[in-house]
């Protein structure tokens, strides 16, 4: 299959914007018993296939960056089209999250007896505090929140 997908524009925020709007509209169409609807939905979703499989990829990443500069300016969908980060620029974030996680874990696994870790309910940071020290107050370097803990 990768072999396949290179060079191909593969799922982008638009693509997958389209697969949901495909299968909400196919849901409705069935629901309300209405068929002409279910066939926009295919054509949608057929669309939203063939922008995945297109070679020119030049011009799906304009279409692209155009769709999520609009929805932007949408309140509640410019987060969603945010947050699905399609692409190839998430594809190697992704990587480089999961070699992040990948070392973190390894350094928490290594000090495990002696540093007690936490994570900061304000801002999700990860803190790393001294074993057996009783009850500590620890502030986060990120969010300088305060908090009570014991070690």
């Amino acid at each position: 299959m990768n072999d396949f997908m290179k060079g191909r524009n593969g799922a982008d925020e638009l693509t997958i914007v389209m697969g949901f709007a495909g299968i909400v509209i196919a849901m409705i169409g069935s629901i309300a018993r209405i068929q002409w609807l279910s066939w926009i939905a295919i054509a949608v979703i057929v669309i939203g296939v063939l922008r995945g499989l297109s070679k020119n990829i030049d011009a799906r990443r304009k279409e692209n960056e155009a769709f999520v500069a609009g929805s932007a300016k949408v309140p509640g969908l410019g987060k969603f089209v945010a947050s699905l980060g399609g692409g190839a620029a998430a594809a190697s974030t992704s990587k480089e999250d999961f070699e992040r996680a990948k070392r973190t874990a390894k350094k928490m696994w290594k000090g495990r007896k002696t540093t007690a870790y936490l994570k900061c309910p304000n801002c999700g940071q990860i803190l790393s505090v001294p074993k057996g020290k009783g009850k500590i107050r620890v502030t986060c370097p990120k969010c300088h929140a305060k908090m009570e803990t014991r070690s």
